[in-house]
């Protein structure tokens, strides 16, 4: 599927940042807050959803009032950051579950990825599985979530430099 390109105006700049305040929000409530009519407002969501500026509508839900959980990032060491070997480990990544996000950071170490199990038996069940796939990782190192002072509610969009278009 070919992405379209779209222009970042003021209005759709706008349109990102109520939509990230909150997704639930009804077009006509959202075309009141950016000064469009609702059929304007609607038909710029759609090119934004097209351009892939918006991936994904999702919840926040409170995991530990929902489950019993452990969350940890994982700072993955590799044996090598050779492109074969870096693509061969992102390609396995994808398929743990329990890795809910995952960036490859310049420095020590090379990798660093949040991970969410029921316990920490699970974690350490998962460290031994991903140990023995042969992705190329030398070692990982585990630092456990005991408190989240401030977690992530979306991106300072107000505050970055925005692209002309994409």
């Amino acid at each position: 599927m070919t992405k379209k390109s779209i222009e970042l105006d003021q209005i759709n700049r706008k349109i990102l940042i109520e939509l990230q305040r909150d997704a639930r929000i009804t077009n006509l409530e959202l075309a009141n807050r950016v000064g469009l009519s609702p059929s304007a407002c609607l038909k710029r969501v759609q090119a934004l959803e097209a351009a892939n500026c918006i991936q994904a509508y999702i919840i926040a839900t409170d995991l530990d009032r929902i489950t019993h959980n452990v969350q940890a990032y994982f700072m993955v060491h590799m044996d090598n950051i050779r492109p074969e070997t870096i693509t061969g480990f992102e390609r396995a990544f994808i398929g743990f579950s329990q890795v809910v996000d995952c960036m490859r950071v310049g420095g020590d170490p090379d990798f660093i990825a949040l991970v969410v199990c029921s316990d920490i038996p699970e974690i350490d069940r998962l460290i031994n599985e991903m140990m023995a796939a042969d992705i190329g990782i030398r070692y990982i190192r585990m630092h456990v979530i005991l408190s989240r002072p401030k977690w992530f509610v979306g991106y300072p969009l107000e505050a970055m430099k925005w692209k002309s278009g994409t």
